[in-house]
């Protein structure tokens, strides 16, 4: 199949456009979502729309019913069933690409923002889902039940290790990617110890603690992972079985699996997301109640700055809930900068 060069050039140009501009900017840890995203489409209109076509489409010359028959039949996989979320994720890259194709004059009409209303997947809902106390309990109990590691498979290490990580600092799938062997710090004294997350906003570099139970997670992990087959030819800590860092897929589905597992072992419904992101929103919302200020919770994760924890503040109290919309009112968008110790 050939490669549409004028394709992946728009996307790129898209992207930089995206990486300066003052609003709807996008972190520079989304960019291989968005790639991946647009290769599919741009694949799906090569193949002239997976068969279905008389011939390849152009993408500059994709209509309203080549994005709806993408949503349809171009991002199935292995006849699983795609959420409207990720159905909405997928529109929304289009509508706005193809916007700064029109910018651009490339373009005259937005063929996803012409999709008749009835073929828009819905909009989910912008306030954060989050783990119930329940809920996040019987996830972290079975973290905590004693296993015989001689006996338990290295796949089954590497999950608890991660889990242990994601449920104590709430990375992003793509800080979870980053992770490699240099970045956990052990203080060699069983006290825990730190890891390093790269991010591509203004908080480049973090170095977070981590408690002991997570730290000996990772370091059983390290010990098993030499020998645990293409797992030991990569620098990544967390890695596929394939040797290569993991996809959001198969992040998706080894959370999926131990938020199910968890609220079946309590009888607990699960919730409605389950994913690292209702992890990592849960987390949020934690500390927030916790009493840790807002700009410090933006900090530990990697956000711009309070304003992005707005989504989050349907479960506050209203003072702290009152303050977050206050931030997200005002104009400063200024990011948020650790000062030197």
């Amino acid at each position: 199949m050939a490669i549409d060069k004028s394709a992946e050039q728009h996307l790129e140009q898209w992207l930089v456009h995206c990486s300066n501009a003052d609003q709807r900017a996008i972190s520079l840890d989304d960019t291989d979502f968005y790639r991946y995203v647009w290769g599919r489409w741009i694949a799906y209109l090569l193949t002239a729309r997976n068969g279905s076509n008389e011939q390849a489409i152009g993408w500059i010359d994709a209509k309203p019913e080549d994005v709806t028959g993408f949503l349809q039949e171009g991002i199935q996989r292995k006849k699983e069933q795609v959420s409207l979320i990720t159905k909405r994720r997928y529109w929304r890259l289009l509508e706005r690409v193809y916007d700064y194709a029109i910018d651009r004059g490339l373009v005259s009409v937005n063929p996803a923002r012409s999709v008749a209303d009835g073929e828009i997947p819905a909009q989910e809902n912008p306030l954060g889902a989050i783990l119930n106390p329940k809920q996040w309990d019987a996830a972290l109990a079975l973290l905590d039940v004693a296993v015989d590691s001689a006996e338990v498979r290295a796949t089954e290490i590497r999950n608890r290790a991660l889990l242990r990580v994601l449920f104590e600092l709430g990375l992003t799938p793509a800080e979870i990617r980053s992770i490699d062997l240099h970045s956990f710090i052990d203080d060699g004294e069983g006290q825990g110890g730190l890891i390093k997350i790269r991010t591509g906003n203004a908080n480049a570099l973090r170095q977070l603690d981590i408690s002991e139970t997570t730290a000996q997670a990772v370091r059983e992990w390290i010990a098993v992972r030499s020998r645990a087959g293409k797992h030991a030819s990569t620098n990544a800590l967390f890695s596929a079985n394939t040797g290569k860092p993991m996809t959001d897929e198969t992040l998706l589905s080894l959370v999926r699996l131990h938020l199910t597992r968890a609220c079946a072992a309590a009888g607990l419904e699960p919730p409605i997301r389950l994913g690292p992101q209702i992890i990592r929103n849960s987390l949020l919302v934690k500390w927030m109640l916790d009493g840790i200020p807002q700009p410090e919770v933006a900090l530990r994760a990697g956000l711009k700055n309070a304003r992005c924890l707005n989504h989050l503040r349907i479960h506050l109290p209203d003072g702290p809930r009152l303050k977050l919309a206050a931030a997200a009112a005002r104009k400063d968008n200024a990011p948020l900068l650790r000062s030197a110790a």
